[in-house]
């Protein structure tokens, strides 16, 4: 299709309403550019778009386009070229980056319809095989006659209106409970996570970032090295275990992947998962700019959460023998690097970590979240400071201990 019929079926959607031939049934107008750009901004200002950078920028893109005139160019590659800034010579097969998207924002629009609140709208859809979005009225909602009540003696006229209207009433309080009812926390928990696809990127690492403490003279001082820690290895191989088969029975795949061979591309895929804290160097890069963040001091080898606005206010585990309590810091947020949802769970210590995958992973703990946090916390970023005290060198009950929700 030319620019200049793409124009012209743009003018025809704002053209009074026609009437069709032969039965003299009017066609429903189709919305208008403005009517369109302001649901535009409805959806990407829902929580299903406004915590990531790349499903709106390429949905704002290919509307925009699209009410131009230009739907016909909305091609793969001049997508990747001008929305994801990929080379003109770009390989389309090896980088499905806009296939990606694209699978993903109609899945996200999908989801945004299905909501009772956004049932009535204007409808923007991207229809598979292309990337030429279609735009619809709001349903027009249909009255559908009720057939006639045959005549009702008057000794029993009143005893059935009062069950019809007792029977309406039960089934008006019931329906109101059930959409009033939230949906527990660890489900609007996980949420942002389950919304890529079928599988999840799990980022770990095994690279310990600690040395015993030498003797410190004045030529020397405690180095800290990366060493391979038997231990820590199969302390990340059990929380991997248990964060897999948490996936899997909501119905995702954990990818598993060593931080060392991941890149950039690879995490603007979808929402990832970061396990280990100072063994794995993206959760520190990840939460660097954050509220709550990891220091290592490594003068006196001692791991710390610090609180940016309060630097005094810090929560420290020393590495040495002796350990009575660990700490964990969890973010649920967008990463700064690649706008995807990142899920961190940064113990300063492997008992901190396994404490930190138990608070995210058990009812229990989230539910405190209602609680202990602002209204609508779910949809917002949030950081989480979790103590485990540990007796006899295992991890006990994770508490939550500090917060941050922007």
């Amino acid at each position: 299709m030319s620019a200049t019929a793409a124009a012209v079926d743009i003018i025809a959607d704002v053209r009074p309403p026609e009437k069709s031939v032969g039965d003299g049934v009017e066609t429903p107008p189709r919305p208008e550019h403005d009517a369109v750009q302001a649901q535009l901004n409805r959806i990407l200002a829902s929580r299903l778009f406004q915590h990531s950078r790349r499903y709106p920028a390429f949905l704002q893109y290919v509307v925009q386009r699209s009410l131009e005139g230009a739907g016909d160019e909305l091609k793969e590659r001049s997508l990747g070229v001008v929305v994801f800034k990929r080379s003109a010579e770009y390989d389309t097969s090896a980088d499905p980056v806009v296939r990606n998207t694209a699978s993903e924002v109609r899945k996200r629009l999908e989801e945004y319809y299905s909501e009772p609140e956004h049932a009535r709208e204007l409808r923007i859809s991207l229809p598979v095989g292309g990337y030429n979005p279609e735009f619809r009225s709001a349903p027009v909602e249909t009255v559908v006659p009720q057939p006639a009540i045959a005549p009702v003696r008057p000794a029993r006229r009143r005893g059935a209106w009062i069950a019809v209207a007792s029977f309406a009433a039960v089934a008006g309080i019931s329906a109101a409970i059930w959409l009033a009812a939230p949906k527990p926390a660890i489900d609007r928990f996980w949420s942002p996570i389950f919304q890529g696809n079928e599988s999840v990127l799990v980022v770990t690492e095994t690279l310990m970032a600690a040395t015993p403490p030498q003797p410190k003279t004045e030529q020397s001082r405690p180095a800290v090295t990366e060493t391979i820690d038997p231990k820590l290895f199969l302390s990340v191989q059990e929380s991997s275990a248990k964060l897999a088969a948490f996936l899997h029975g909501h119905g995702k795949v954990a990818e598993l992947e060593l931080a060392r061979n991941v890149t950039v591309p690879r995490l603007r895929r979808g929402p990832f998962i970061l396990l280990g804290a100072f063994n794995n160097p993206l959760t520190r890069r990840s939460l660097a700019s954050f509220r709550f963040f990891l220091e290592l001091d490594r003068e006196r080898l001692i791991r710390r959460i610090v609180d940016r606005q309060d630097p005094s206010r810090n929560w420290a585990a020393p590495m040495a023998p002796g350990l009575t309590t660990d700490y964990a810091l969890i973010a649920r947020a967008a990463d700064p690097s690649t706008g995807q949802t990142m899920l961190a769970l940064a113990g300063l210590g492997e008992r901190g970590s396994a404490a930190a995958m138990e608070f995210v992973t058990n009812p229990k703990y989230l539910g405190q979240l209602d609680q202990r946090l602002s209204a609508s916390w779910e949809r917002h970023n949030i950081e989480l400071v979790i103590q485990t005290k540990l007796v006899t060198e295992e991890w006990g009950e994770p508490q939550l201990v500090a917060s941050h929700v922007w």
